[in-house]
This record gives C-alpha cells, sequence and structure tokens, in this order.
C-alpha cells in the first residue's frame, strides 16, 4: 500500500501543548507524510511558530485579539478556525485532521471540525473528561484515543498514545467517492425493529434506493439529523422513534430535543411509526431511577434495562412527535401498526399493552395538522407487509419528487 500524500492538520494550543504537538508532528514526519501546525492557543508564548498562527485565526475570525475573558477568545478562535478549516477542505489541502488537547482543547476541536463531512478522518487525543467525550462521540465520527493521564509533557503515557495517533493517522486519507446516481434513504432501526427495517430496505433496495439505517440508540439519531440538515437525504423512514421516549423519560438513549426536526425543516418526505416507544433505556437495575422500580421492567442485556412506558408517557410521547412534524414544509405519514410497536409487545411478551399504545395513536390523530395522514394497519410493527406498506409510500413520494 502507497503512502497517503495529502497533508495532515495538526491543531492544538501550541502554548501548553506545543511538546505533544512537536511530537505527534516528529513522528509523522518520518513516515513520510507532511504536516500543516495550526495554533488556537489564547493564553502564553507558543512553543514553537504554528504554520497557521492565532494572530492569522483572529484576523480570519474579524475578532480582535483582545478579548473579554477566556470564553470570548474560545469562540473567536473556534470561529476564525472553523473557516480557515473548511477552507483547506475545499481546496484539497488536507486529508485527515488531528488534534491534542484538554477540555478546552477538545472542545474547540469539535466546534472547528463539525462541518467537515462524514468519513473525513478525524482523530481527537485529549485528557477531556468522559462526559464531553460522550458528547463528541455521540455528535460526530471523531476517532477519540483518551490519554487517561494528563496532558502536561512528553512521558511513558502520552508517548504510547501520541505513537498510537501517529500510527493510525499515518494510514488516514480522505478520499471522496463519487456520487451515486439515484435516492438515499435513512432508516431508523432498534434490534426490536430488525424484521421491519430489513422489510423496508428490501422494497426500497428493489426500487434502487440506497438505504442508510441509524441504530435509535441516541447516537444514532443525532447523527441522522445532523446529516439531514446537511442534504445527505431524500427522504427518512423514521420506523424506531424510541429515541423520544428516552428523551421524555430521562432514558440513557435520548437523542436530543432536535430529534424528528430536520426533516421537517428540510421538506424531504418523511415516514413516522411508533417503533419501540413502548420502552426506555436504562442502565443495569441498580442505576435505575427510584420512581420506576415498581414498573414493569424487561432486562435487555447486562447492562441494558428497559422499562415499559405507559398511557400516559405514551400519550405524551405522541404529543411531542405530532408536534414536531408539525412543521414538516414536506410531505409525512404517520404509519399505525396496531398489533404491536416492538418485538417485545406481543402476546406473551413482557411489554404487550394495547391499551397503553392506543394512548399514542389516539394522542397522534388528535395533535397532528389535519392533511397529515395516519395510515392505519391490522398488523405488527416486524409483520413484512408493514415495512413493505411503508416503503411503498416512499418509492411513489421519490418519484413524484424526480
Amino acid at each position: 500500500m502507497s503512502t497517503p500524500k495529502g497533508n495532515i492538520l495538526l491543531v492544538a494550543t501550541l502554548d501548553s501543548k506545543g511538546d505533544e504537538i512537536a511530537f505527534l508532528k516528529k513522528q509523522l514526519v518520518s513516515y513520510g507524510r507532511s504536516v500543516i501546525v495550526m495554533d488556537i492557543g489564547t493564553a502564553g508564548s507558543p512553543k514553537f511558530p504554528g504554520d497557521i498562527t492565532r494572530e492569522s485565526i483572529t484576523n480570519k475570525a474579524k475578532i480582535p485579539i483582545d478579548f473579554d475573558g477566556p470564553a470570548e477568545a474560545l469562540n473567536a478562535m473556534a470561529s476564525g478556525a472553523i473557516a480557515i478549516v473548511n477552507e483547506l477542505f475545499k481546496t484539497g489541502n488536507i486529508s485527515a485532521i488531528a488534534g491534542v488537547g484538554g477540555g478546552k482543547g477538545a472542545g474547540i476541536f469539535h466546534q472547528i471540525t463539525c462541518d467537515l463531512p462524514y468519513g473525513f478522518p478525524k482523530v481527537l487525543v485529549t485528557s477531556a473528561r468522559p462526559a464531553l467525550l460522550a458528547e463528541i462521540a455521540t455528535t460526530s465520527d471523531t476517532i477519540l484515543l483518551p490519554t487517561i493521564v494528563d496532558l502536561m509533557g512528553i512521558n511513558k503515557f502520552t508517548r504510547s498514545v501520541l505513537i498510537n495517533a501517529a500510527n493510525m493517522l499515518h494510514g488516514l486519507e480522505w478520499v471522496q467517492e463519487a456520487i451515486r446516481p439515484g435516492k438515499t434513504v435513512a432508516v431508523t432501526a432498534f434490534g426490536v425493529t430488525t424484521p421491519a427495517v430489513q422489510s423496508v430496505m428490501s422494497r426500497l433496495e428493489d426500487s434502487d434506493v440506497t438505504v442508510i439505517v441509524f441504530p435509535a440508540n441516541g447516537a444514532g439519531g443525532r447523527t441522522m439529523e445532523s446529516l439531514i440538515a446537511k442534504g445527505e437525504f431524500d427522504g427518512v423512514v423514521d420506523l424506531t422513534t424510541t429515541e423520544m421516549a428516552d428523551l421524555l423519560l430521562d432514558g440513557t438513549a435520548s437523542a436530543g430535543e432536535d430529534r424528528l426536526k430536520a426533516a421537517a425543516r428540510t421538506g424531504i418526505p418523511q415516514i413516522i411509526a411508533p417503533g419501540a416507544v413502548d420502552m426506555v433505556n436504562f442502565g443495569p437495575p441498580e442505576s435505575m431511577p427510584n420512581h420506576l422500580l415498581d414498573r414493569t421492567t424487561y432486562r435487555h442485556t447486562s447492562m441494558t434495562t428497559l422499562v415499559r412506558t405507559n398511557s400516559d408517557e405514551t400519550a405524551k410521547i405522541a404529543y411531542q412527535t405530532a408536534v414536531r412534524i408539525n412543521q414538516s414544509i414536506g410531505p409525512v405519514a404517520v404509519f399505525w401498526p396496531a398489533q404491536g410497536v416492538s418485538d417485545y409487545d406481543r402476546p406473551g411478551k413482557p411489554f404487550h399493552d394495547p391499551v397503553a399504545n392506543m394512548s399514542w395513536r389516539d394522542t397522534m390523530k388528535q395533535t397532528l395538522r389535519a392533511d397529515i395522514p395516519v395510515l392505519e394497519n391490522d398488523l405488527h410493527i416486524n409483520d413484512p407487509e408493514f415495512g413493505m406498506l411503508c416503503a411503498d409510500w416512499m418509492v411513489a413520494q421519490l418519484n413524484r419528487s424526480s
């Protein structure tokens, strides 16, 4: 395999992380890679001059160097750095980007790389707190290399992680694939709605529609919403809207307040179904909130406990879902599976509760705009016919838009 030739952009505060960046650069240069260093420091003098200086970044941001405070300084650096990084990407001058930093450095690196496309190599070596790493992991495809120890110079721990970063970066390069003709549709999935997703995929692919599946686990929903907003999809079959249950009931699989908003704003065709809204995700039983201990639960794995939503909760989930899709400027339809919304929602299964499910349907019908149909089917969500009906509606909308 030949050595990639594109530039690797290294981003850090060269006042506090100059030693680490110098070490990483030296490793990469020894592998034959070309490196550009960007200094996003706002405090002390840099350990060595970067190829892109902090002064050039603030000039790009059109913000004075005299900042009002640390937060303003970071925002200014982020603003200017984003403009420079986007320009480097669009002109083909970088093929990968890597950051080294603690909490502040990790945060600004995340801001800088948010506009880069999915698949563009992004690597972050960081000592940031786990909560920040979780935020980055759920909103980007950045490769995270936690140092565990603090980044305070080169020692046997930081040396190891920086060598690993160099080895990884050595083989990374952005290669943009040619755009395939045809339409691309996003579909949401959970283990308990897999048969429905497979049915939708089969029918759509038979119609030459490319299908991209997102796990409805919080990170999946957030990523999908971000990519929809960037124009990556021509339609959405949102079979598995369980993340709304976790959002409203503080579960561990929430995709945040922006779930179900991007498709409405962009106007692409969307299907909404209540896949897995019968459940909220929590960790092991001992981690569950006290007020839920008397509820119907199911031990999905050793690390995941599911709580069955009741009638009041499914009504609230449906209301918030309807409020979001009422903002749609494009075609949208709600598909209702009367016989169950997940694999655990069948006769004899732990979450079978038709009354609770009906609260979702009834609230949806009461709250939706009059022009948005609720297409009721006497099917289980995982019946092949249900997925085919969803796919056929989507294909008709895609053909109409063509």
